[in-house]
């Protein structure tokens, strides 16, 4: 470390300078530079002890009060950040990074209008800031003020076209609007940007199927499962839109591939029961439904089709 005065060489433990005879100890500058050094290794506890001794001499140290905020906010006491960066505030000349932490941690306690009063002031003082706009539009989603949410991840995306958090978020806000067409689009930039980003991906399979393109929908799900092997609700959709498109061997095949990965679905045992029943195979269907009541006795669906699978007629059409 270094004398805040004189910059010479001394030891974190140092109580003077010996070049200059400055009381290190007493120091806040100094103070705040042991705790930086003590927080980049990790010893959080002991910076926080530190950056105390620091705002003891100091109670108006603006940058203490920051970076202290920061240690408590990765140690996970939100609220005592939240008073932090409050601290902070009072006395900072520069205070975006210092309004965008608060309105991290705010977020974090679930005090949502108050994160996006600080995010509002945030971007107020640096419009440029795409991450601003992502977290401004992330806690109107949590609010379910979606047009608002909307609106900051557009402009996000405008400043920065690949920045494919904020476009997935924007795709999932368009999609609960019901816009699949530009879900789609947007779902397709973020494959573009980065095609191993599977619940992009999985997203995009999913505003297909609700289209009702269910060969590209498939195709989606397939390139899911290929990337991501155990995202079991890849198989799954994959499964869903070929006993839809009438292929019911391979949906068959897809939904035993998801079970796999959860063997207590009992969802997806009920669906190979359909397929069975489809295929004629009526012992694999009432096998595949007593497995589903096996995980779930209640299952109304899986209990109508054993009641009534012996005199059930199969009506051979796809997407039974």
């Amino acid at each position: 470390m270094e004398c805040p005065k004189c910059q010479a060489r001394v030891s974190a433990t140092a109580k003077f300078c010996d070049q200059c005879g400055l009381k290190l100890a007493e120091n806040v500058e100094f103070l705040h530079r042991k705790a930086v050094d003590l927080y980049h290794r990790g010893q959080i506890d002991e910076a926080l002890n530190v950056w105390d001794q620091a705002l003891a001499s100091d109670p108006e140290f603006s940058k203490g009060h920051y970076y202290r905020g920061l240690a408590l906010y990765d140690h996970g006491d939100l609220a005592a950040a939240v008073e932090a960066f409050q601290q902070a505030l009072a006395g900072e000349d520069e205070p975006f990074r210092v309004l965008f932490k608060l309105g991290m941690a705010q977020y974090g306690l679930g005090h949502l209008d108050a994160s996006v009063e600080s995010f509002q002031k945030a971007h107020a003082i640096n419009p440029g800031s795409a991450e601003t706009l992502y977290r401004l539009g992330l806690s109107y989603l949590r609010m379910s003020e979606l047009e608002a949410a909307r609106s900051a991840l557009e402009e996000a995306v405008r400043i920065n076209p690949k920045y494919t958090r904020a476009l997935y978020i924007l795709g999932m806000v368009v999609a609960q609007q019901g816009d699949q067409n530009e879900a789609v689009d947007l779902f397709r930039r973020v494959e573009a940007v980065s095609p191993t980003y599977t619940a992009a991906r999985f997203e995009l399979g999913m505003a297909l199927f609700r289209q009702g393109k269910l060969q590209e929908a498939a195709e989606q799900f397939a390139g899911v499962e290929t990337v991501s092997p155990r995202f079991a609700p890849a198989p799954y959709m994959l499964g869903e839109c070929q006993r839809k498109l009438g292929a019911f061997g391979e949906a068959v095949a897809a939904y035993r591939r998801m079970l796999h990965l959860n063997p207590d679905d009992a969802e997806a045992w009920v669906r190979i029961a359909e397929c069975q029943l489809q295929l004629d195979l009526l012992d694999a269907a009432r096998e595949a439904l007593d497995r589903a009541l096996a995980v779930s006795p209640q299952h109304a669906e899986a209990n109508y089709l054993k009641k009534h699978l012996a005199e059930m007629a199969t009506p051979h059409k796809p997407g039974f």
